[in-house]
């Protein structure tokens, strides 16, 4: 089999506007030479939420500056690129328009190949970049790379993908070779999080503040249930978690219960609950695969917004230990979450195998883009 990693990386430049973050950044290979991310949640806050309308105004607005600071941070000009890479899907179709359609200007102006990056699997490989090292300008350029290149990953891994939009058990048996084994059949794990965090009032986004919370309460104190114990597949339902939530905090606020130190209780528990559901799932899913398929995993790589939670990581790798595998995570949390940086190892990784757009300029976003297409 040939190798997947290129012995002399390419730097690609890497644009990312999936939802409400507009990300850029420089990748050589595995390494992170700049990684720029342009927030918005003060913008949607006083709605509750991603409003397409002015999420799609807001990356307008700033992706030029965000790209000029990325190649600005790396060091590096245009002639110093090979290929632009760009998410083209999934997320909001309003959000994907002004990345893929500035991606094509820039294709254009500076004559670079283009590349179409699929989020989800940028996410499944986020655990693979790594950070530029200090003395990196001082390198030979046998020694960057030598850094850059990625060491060739042992088949089959398994990604686990978990975030505000999607929770996905995912097989990866080569670059592109991709299979879903499990998947949320309704809310994501993240968006649970999230909605409940906003009925107990936690703003928005309340994600973070469900897991700050939760450090502070006990989750014993209130239990939630554990869905799908009946199904004989991975596959992950948390709708049930979230009427679950909300009817006990109905009650809560019905007999003035609902005071701080309940919400420290009802964070630990709900964040128990779902992670609970989670990690018993992938147990199954480990499980079959060693006893039944002959397949076991070599690795296990961890991806999505979620991916930042401590508890989660925790849970994991208590799960993954009788099955004598280990988590890797990205390696700063700001790689969970949406960013160019996963984008362009992605990106890196198509253009080392030729997989550059042929038809640069009919590029459309592609808003249900799945990680199996």
């Amino acid at each position: 089999m040939p190798k997947l990693f290129s012995a002399q990386p390419a730097t690609i430049l890497a644009i990312d506007t999936s939802c409400d973050d507009t990300a850029a950044a420089v990748v050589k290979g595995r390494v992170v030479l700049a990684n720029v991310v342009a927030s918005q949640i003060q913008l949607h806050k006083p709605y509750g939420g991603v409003y397409p309308t002015i999420a799609k105004q807001a990356h307008l607005e700033n992706w030029p500056a965000t790209v000029s600071k990325a190649l600005a941070q790396a060091q590096v000009d245009w002639s110093d690129l090979a290929a632009l890479a760009v998410t083209v899907g999934p997320g909001l179709a309003p959000a994907l328009e002004v990345g893929v359609t500035a991606a094509k200007q820039l294709a254009l102006e500076h004559h670079l190949p283009l590349i179409s990056v699929n989020h989800l699997e940028a996410h499944a490989w986020s655990s693979q970049v790594i950070a530029k090292p200090q003395a990196w300008l001082s390198l030979t350029p046998a020694q960057q790379a030598e850094i850059s290149n990625l060491a060739e990953p042992t088949w089959p891994v398994l990604a686990v993908i978990v975030s505000g939009g999607n929770s996905l058990f995912v097989e990866i048996t080569g670059f592109g070779k991709n299979r879903v084994l499990g998947k949320t059949l309704d809310d994501a794990a993240g968006e649970c999080l999230d909605k409940v965090g906003r009925m107990l009032s936690l703003g928005y986004p309340a994600g973070p503040t469900v897991e700050d919370f939760a450090k502070l309460g006990d989750a014993k104190k209130f239990k939630f249930p554990l869905p799908m114990t009946t199904s004989d597949n991975f596959d992950l339902s948390f709708s049930g978690l979230k009427t679950h939530a909300r009817n006990e905090i109905e009650k809560l606020i019905q007999v003035d219960k609902l005071d701080q130190a309940a919400t420290y209780d009802f964070c630990a528990g709900l964040q128990t609950g779902v992670f609970r559901h989670l990690t018993h799932k992938l147990g199954k899913l480990l499980a079959f695969r060693a006893a039944v398929s002959g397949r076991a995993f070599s690795q296990v790589w961890l991806g999505g917004g979620v991916a930042a939670n401590m508890a989660l990581r925790q849970t994991l790798r208590t799960t993954l230990k009788p099955f004598g595998l280990k988590l890797s995570v990205p390696y700063n949390q700001r790689l969970c979450g949406d960013n160019a940086a996963m984008i362009g190892l992605v990106g890196g990784l198509k253009f080392s195998q030729g997989l550059i757009e042929k038809l640069p300029d009919k590029v459309e976003r592609q808003p249900r883009l799945t990680i199996d297409n």
